[in-house]
């Protein structure tokens, strides 16, 4: 979680293992998805009517199975897909 917070993503209120990742428009959400899939990351998008589609998401799920490096390479890809897409991230200013 941490890595995806020091990235910029909108993670929300959360405390699960299953992190909803904010992407805030259907057709963005679908595009992101698609190119993580293609690349060997998987994540379930949620859209309208799920959720409004302001709020459309994804759900990215770890396990303590998965690796540190592993973790890594997914955080890395999800940034590229949503650079790629054109999801506006909120990286935080480091103190």
């Amino acid at each position: 979680m941490k890595l995806l917070l020091e990235e910029g993503f909108d993670l929300g209120p959360t405390e699960s293992p299953i992190l909803p990742i904010y992407v805030r428009d259907n057709d963005k959400t679908f595009l992101v998805t698609k190119h993580l899939q293609s690349s060997g990351v998987f994540v379930n998008p949620v859209v309208s009517p799920a959720v409004p589609s302001d709020s459309s998401l994804l759900r990215f799920s770890l396990m303590a199975t998965h690796t540190f490096a592993q973790i890594d390479e997914a955080v890395e890809k999800i940034t590229k897909a949503f650079k790629d897409v054109g999801v506006e991230l909120h990286v935080k200013e480091k103190i």
